[in-house]
C-alpha cells in the first residue's frame, strides 16, 4: 500500500491566491484526510477485527492491541499534539493580541480605533479556535489514556461502538 500522490501540490498557494481558491483547497484537504485515516484503516481493519471480538467477550487486552485501539480513537489527535511548538507560537501571539487590545483600551474611540480593535478581536477569535482545538485533543487523549488503562464495562462498550463504528464506515 502506498500513500496517495499529490496531496502536497493541494497546498500551494501565492499572493496571488484568492478566498475562492482556498475554498477549493480546503475541501481537497478535507477529501485528503479522509483519504489518510481510510488508509490507516486498511492497514490496521484486519487486526482490528480480532480486537473487537476481544473486546465484545469482554477480554483483556494486549499492550499491542491496546496500540491499535488508541491509533483508531486518538492517534490522529496524539499526532497532532505533538507539535507543541504550534501551541506556544498560539499562545504567544494571543498575548501579542492581548497586548494590542490593552493598546486600545481608555483611549478616545475613533473609526480608525474601532477598527483597529475589531481587527486585533478578530485574531485573537482565530487564535483562541486553534488553542481550543489543541486542547481539547489534549483532553481527549488523556480521557482515552484514563479509561484504557481498565476500562469499566460501560468504557469498554463505548470503545467498541467507536470502533465498529469506523470499521462500518471504512467498509461503506
Amino acid at each position: 500500500m502506498e500513500l496517495p500522490r499529490g496531496i502536497s501540490r493541494v497546498l500551494e498557494l501565492s499572493g496571488e491566491s484568492r478566498a475562492a481558491d482556498l475554498d477549493r483547497v480546503g475541501a481537497a484537504l478535507a477529501a485528503a484526510k479522509n483519504q489518510v485515516r481510510e488508509a490507516l484503516q486498511d492497514l490496521t481493519g484486519p487486526r482490528m477485527e480480532a480486537v473487537i471480538k476481544k473486546l465484545e467477550d469482554q477480554e483483556p487486552l494486549s499492550p499491542e492491541e491496546k496500540e491499535y485501539v488508541r491509533a483508531w480513537v486518538v492517534g490522529d489527535a496524539q499526532s497532532y499534539t505533538r507539535g507543541e511548538k504550534r501551541l506556544q507560537v498560539w499562545l504567544q501571539e494571543f498575548k501579542a493580541l492581548k497586548t494590542g487590545v490593552e493598546n486600545c483600551e481608555g483611549k478616545e474611540l475613533s473609526v480608525e480605533l474601532l477598527l483597529n480593535l475589531h481587527a486585533l478581536l478578530e485574531d485573537a477569535v482565530r487564535v483562541a479556535a486553534h488553542i481550543e482545538d489543541f486542547l481539547e485533543k489534549k483532553e481527549r487523549i488523556e480521557r482515552f489514556e484514563r479509561t484504557i488503562q481498565s476500562p469499566a464495562p460501560e468504557d469498554a462498550r463505548f470503545i467498541l461502538g467507536i470502533l465498529k463504528e469506523q470499521l462500518r464506515s471504512e467498509e461503506v
